[in-house]
């Protein structure tokens, strides 16, 4: 028998110094023949590639002059790898389980369509708690959220064909191959949506996303960054880059979703306008974002539909699965107005694309 194949462990890294002696710690506990370590550094100045070098020298240094973002600092490391599969890694996680490249690596031998495989992460805090098992779609276009995320880990999605619509960029192998056909991560985006984005890219393009529950990380939520609230600064990230998978992967839906994406938003910032009016002002610099940027957008537009083998209704019921999701406290009332509007007047449509 050959080698199995050859997984590159790619850390992103900005300013962790705080998380990597943890996380690398317990990446290097790996169980698995053909692997090798990157640390992929978007110009850190908190001295963790000195401390990466003389603590883990046989960690591989990738490293970029400046912060090129999660999308755009994985697409430029990659460019350096050769590897059938890439595992890409946040820097605040720990690994719980030595064996967990190789359960990503068996899940995705399963099948040659399975582009993606999402790992069972859990929270640092809390290991029986759940952070995510995956994305699906928040009904109807009001953006992405992590299935699973604070519920207590019961062994829910631990059953046979549980499949997420997207992975989590956070912790998740991705075959090379793939992520190369359909062009990374798209750089445009920065950061946030753009493990939904390539997923929903992978799936139009005829590949499946996989789960591998026994794969179990651990992640603290938000470590990276610098609030684990949902500040002005991600809220501009999350609805800018929202709207550009819109306009980019949707088919027949578009205009469905369209609507739907400007009247949440409109309620959104007119909610935002009385209590945090800083978070309306980004959520205009999104819609603006996308309109200044709107030529480039229809070009990948022509690209990805010309190319998509999938038909519209199997995207959505993928994307918008009959599962529960994380709703936070903030705002109660306003959430719950938006639920009524967005979701119970809506299921019909739901319901008729999956006849």
């Amino acid at each position: 028998m050959g080698k199995p194949p050859r997984v590159a462990i790619m850390v992103l890294n900005y300013n962790g110094l705080k998380w990597i002696p943890t996380c690398l710690a317990s990446v290097a506990k790996t169980e698995y023949e053909n692997f090798s370590v990157y640390l992929v550094d978007n110009g850190s100045t908190d001295g963790s590639v000195d401390y990466v070098k003389s603590s883990f020298p046989r960690v591989k240094i990738i490293q970029h002059p400046t912060n090129l973002g999660f999308a755009e600092g994985y697409n430029r490391a990659v460019e350096e790898i050769e590897a059938d599969c890439l595992v890409l890694l946040n820097n605040d996680t720990e690994v719980l389980n030595p064996g967990w490249v190789k359960e990503l690596v068996n899940v995705a031998g399963t099948d040659p369509e399975i582009a993606a495989v999402a790992c069972k992460i859990v929270s640092m805090e809390n290991h029986s708690c759940l952070d995510s098992v995956g994305g699906m779609g928040i009904p109807f276009w009001r953006g992405f959220v992590d299935v699973g995320h604070g519920e207590p880990d019961r062994g829910q999605y631990d059953v046979a064909g549980f499949e997420p619509f997207a992975f989590c960029g956070g912790a998740a192998l991705v075959r090379l191959g793939a992520f190369r056909r359909l062009g990374g991560f798209d750089g445009s985006l920065f950061m946030y949506v753009e493990d939904a984005d390539l997923s929903w890219r992978m799936r139009l393009s005829g590949y499946r996303i996989g789960y591998a529950s026994k794969a179990r990380v651990a992640h603290y939520l938000s470590g990276s960054a610098s609030s684990r609230e949902i500040d002005a600064r991600k809220l501009y990230y999350c609805h800018r880059n929202l709207l550009a998978t819109i306009l980019r992967n949707c088919g027949s839906s578009l205009r469905w979703a369209f609507r739907n994406y400007f009247l949440f938003s409109f309620m959104m910032i007119a909610g935002f306008s009385i209590y945090e009016p800083e978070k309306s002002i980004a959520a205009v610099k999104a819609i603006i974002w996308n309109i200044l940027n709107l030529r480039d957008t229809c070009i990948r537009r022509l690209r990805i539909q010309a190319d998509r083998v999938e038909n519209e209704a199997e995207i959505l019921i993928s994307m918008y699965p009959r599962l529960t999701r994380h709703q936070p406290a903030q705002h109660a009332t306003l959430r719950h107005m938006l639920n009524i509007l967005f979701e119970y007047s809506q299921l019909s449509r739901l319901s008729s694309w999956r006849r």
